[in-house]
């Protein structure tokens, strides 16, 4: 059985359990909290994560994908803190979101992928703590020429490291396509990507198009938010992929932070759980599918295990 990296050490793959596809730990606000650190209540954050997360354990949940990046005021120690308090494993990411700073505009994809290997080989700053996945980001702006950069050097490091890929896109402009076209260009194991908030579509056909290139897709961001697809729209659209045979390639989760958004009861971390789930298989979605989206797909991504 292989092994997945969390924030507490590599685990064995079985002991994943049901995961969520695309979370936020702890987070704080970017730059702010590093530069400015009387403004944020670092412990105050920590004590509410582990609160939200320790219930979301005793839901059900055994382990999240965490994808904030350093332009993301990524915090491992606190993500470590939070995985030992509350028993949720948490696998943190390498990689950059939207905000990539300027000493990577001048970089090459390899010099790039330099410091993502590093991460994923050696640590994370200055401790022992390893990236278990990587993460990359395009929004409404489409991927700009430095962005470009970032995604070649991720699929650049998913082939030195085998470590997998996950995306953010605007789905609503499509730019999954182009995120899927920079993979392909780079020769990446397309069985390795996943492109990330592909709920905020329900354009099955588009989804669909992204799927024959052989990536997952992360269904999240439940519950939505105006002017973005309803959790009902998002249920629809996973329905209709499972209707078509793409169970095996599909991933569900929030991108919620407990740092970042007002508290909710239950935390929202198991809204999944306890509101979208129930409502899938009241609509006939078979338990085994459902074991298959939050559980063996979860751990195929992150292994690299075939189906």
């Amino acid at each position: 059985m292989p092994n997945i990296e969390t924030v507490l050490g590599p685990i064995d793959a079985d002991q994943l359990g049901f995961t969520l596809s695309h979370e936020h730990v702890a987070m704080q606000p970017a730059v702010v909290a590093t530069h400015y650190p009387w403004l944020v209540d670092r412990e105050a954050i920590r004590e509410r994560s582990i609160r939200e997360l320790t219930e979301a354990k005793a839901g059900g949940v055994d382990s999240l994908i965490e994808l904030s990046t350093p332009d993301l005021q990524r915090d491992v120690e606190l993500m470590a803190e939070v995985s030992r308090a509350s028993g949720v494993n948490v696998v943190c990411a390498t990689g950059l979101w939207r905000d990539i700073p300027r000493w990577f505009h001048s970089k090459t994809p390899d010099e790039i992928a330099d410091v993502f290997v590093r991460e994923i080989e050696v640590g994370i700053g200055e401790t022992e703590i390893k990236a278990g996945a990587i993460k990359v980001a395009n929004d409404a702006e489409g991927v700009t020429p430095e962005a470009e950069l970032v995604l070649r050097a991720a699929a650049r490091t998913l082939k030195r490291t085998g470590c997998p890929i996950s995306t953010h896109h605007w789905a609503p402009l499509e730019v999954g396509r182009r995120q899927v076209e920079i993979f392909q260009e780079e020769d990446a194991p397309m069985d390795r990507v996943c492109i990330g908030h592909s709920a905020d579509s329900t354009d099955a056909d588009y989804l669909e198009d992204l799927l024959r290139a052989g990536v997952y897709l992360s269904m999240d961001r439940y519950p939505g938010v105006e002017p973005r697809p309803n959790w009902e729209q998002r249920n629809a659209t996973v329905e209709e992929l499972i209707r078509r045979g793409w169970a095996d390639k599909l991933m569900l989760g929030h991108d919620y932070a407990p740092g970042l958004h007002p508290p909710e009861s239950p935390t929202r971390y198991l809204f999944l759980s306890t509101v979208a789930i129930p409502a899938l298989r009241a609509d006939g979605v078979a338990e085994e599918t459902i074991d298959l989206m939050m559980r063996e797909v979860p751990r195929r991504f992150l292994t690299g295990e075939a189906n």
